[in-house]
C-alpha cells in the first residue's frame, strides 16, 4: 500500500484552491484599480483646483476677543455731582480717575462686560496694563460721589486682568480698578442694572 498517493492528491487539491483564491483576489483588485482609474480620468479628478472643487484656501480663524465690549458713553445725566472732599474718602488711597485710557494704551484700561444686567448677574471685567506685571488692583464702585472699594481685587499678569464682580445696586453703576500703591486709576465703566 503506497499511502504518499492520497496525501500528495490533497495537497494538489489544497494548492490549487489557494491558487484560484489568489487569482480571484488580483483580478478583483485589476478591477477596481481599472475602474478607479476610468472614473478619474473620465470625470477629470487628477486636475483638482481649489477654484474646480469649490474649496478655497484655508484662512485662520480669527481669534475671540481678550477683552470686554467697551461700555457705553455716558450721558450729561449720568455724571456724578462733584464729590465733597471734606469728607473722608471710605477706601483705601485717592487716585485720580482715568476718563483717557484706551485699550492698547500703557494707561491702567478697564472694561465691563455685558453693560446690561439684572440684579446679581456677573459682570465681568477685564483690561491692560503692560509693564505692570503681579501688581494688585482694588475693584472700585461710585457710590454718592465716592470711589469705595467693592471687596474685589484682581491681579495684573502679562500686562493684563480680569475678574467679575455682581451687584444688587439699581440703575447706572460705575465700577473701577484702582492701584492703592501708586495711586493709579482706571477709567470709570458703567453698567445698567435692573
Amino acid at each position: 500500500m503506497n499511502d504518499a498517493g492520497p496525501s500528495h492528491d490533497r495537497q494538489q487539491e489544497i494548492l490549487t484552491a489557494v491558487l484560484k483564491v489568489v487569482g480571484v483576489a488580483v483580478a478583483i483588485g485589476l478591477a477596481i484599480g481599472v475602474i478607479t482609474w476610468v472614473v478619474v480620468k473620465k470625470l477629470d479628478l487628477g486636475n483638482v483646483s481649489t477654484a474646480s472643487s469649490g474649496v478655497g484656501p484655508i484662512e485662520p480663524v480669527t481669534p475671540l476677543p481678550t477683552t470686554a465690549l467697551p461700555s457705553p458713553t455716558p450721558s450729561p445725566t449720568d455724571t456724578p455731582s462733584s464729590p465733597d472732599t471734606s469728607a473722608t474718602p471710605q477706601y483705601i488711597g485717592a487716585g485720580p480717575t482715568n476718563p483717557t485710557a484706551t485699550p492698547g494704551s500703557t494707561a491702567l484700561f478697564l472694561n465691563a462686560s455685558p453693560v446690561v444686567v439684572h440684579t446679581m448677574d456677573r459682570i465681568n471685567l477685564t483690561g491692560d496694563w503692560p509693564g505692570h506685571d503681579s501688581i494688585s488692583l482694588l475693584v472700585q464702585q461710585l457710590q454718592g460721589g465716592q470711589w469705595v472699594d467693592f471687596g474685589v481685587q484682581t491681579e495684573v499678569q502679562i500686562g493684563t486682568f480680569e475678574t467679575y464682580v455682581e451687584t444688587s445696586h439699581v440703575g447706572n453703576v460705575k465700577f473701577r480698578v484702582f492701584d492703592p500703591s501708586s495711586g493709579a486709576a482706571s477709567n470709570a465703566v458703567t453698567v445698567t442694572v435692573s
